[in-house]
């Protein structure tokens, strides 16, 4: 019997490669991108009549009062986003919020259904200056400071691929998911809509052992 293994492939494999691209100007460059491998992704659906009791459990857990619209929350490297009625984005980080979550899932046990997307999607962190300007090419919503702001989240299309976008600071630093299976066509878009201001490739952050 012939021997094989299987081999890690992340969603934005070899397309990202560290270093400024695009324009280059002298200062900082107005854009930096991520690939999140270090992120744990759970969709929480909640069952009919329980929002009371999913968000008092919440509340206990994690301190964090959950949003009942497109918002985010987060704390302890544990975010809770809204996408639909009813429904969340669980997006852990570090080994704190991995904790939460799995604690998480054990406390909303009859009150939710949690389906793990950890590799169901891929995930950008975008920031910078010209961070906005790039979103809007291919981005309906409104992104201005003054409607869209540090805790604002949405489930919109970008370039035409179904995205969860979430504001995560003021820089503007935003958080990008989307379809693992688009991953190569968004980053094409992506990249080409950030090369006129010049961008960041920064070292994907990988999941700590």
């Amino acid at each position: 019997m012939s021997d094989f293994r299987l081999s890690v492939r992340h969603p934005f494999g070899d397309l990202m490669q560290p270093g400024r691209h695009g324009r280059l100007a002298d200062g900082p460059c107005p854009i930096s991108l991520k690939e999140r491998r270090d992120l744990a992704l759970r969709v929480i659906s909640g069952n009919a009549g329980q929002a009371d009791a999913i968000a008092a459990a919440v509340l206990s857990l994690t301190g964090l009062q959950l949003p009942l619209e497109a918002a985010g929350v987060s704390e302890n490297g544990l975010a809770l986003i809204g996408t639909a009625p009813g429904q969340w984005l669980a997006v852990a980080e570090g080994r704190s919020g991995h904790a939460l979550l799995e604690s998480l899932r054990t406390a909303l046990a009859g009150l939710a259904s949690i389906v793990d997307q950890s590799d169901g999607k891929a995930v950008l962190e975008m920031s910078g200056p010209r961070a906005r300007d790039t979103l809007a090419k291919g981005c309906a919503l409104d992104l201005h400071p003054s409607v869209f702001l540090p805790g604002s989240a949405a489930t919109t299309p970008v370039a035409l691929i179904d995205c969860q976008l979430w504001q995560i600071d003021a820089k503007p630093t935003y958080g990008l998911a989307i379809p693992t299976s688009y991953a190569e066509s968004f980053w094409s878009w992506l990249t080409a809509s950030a090369a006129e201001y010049g961008y960041d490739v920064m070292p994907a952050e990988e999941l700590e052992a």
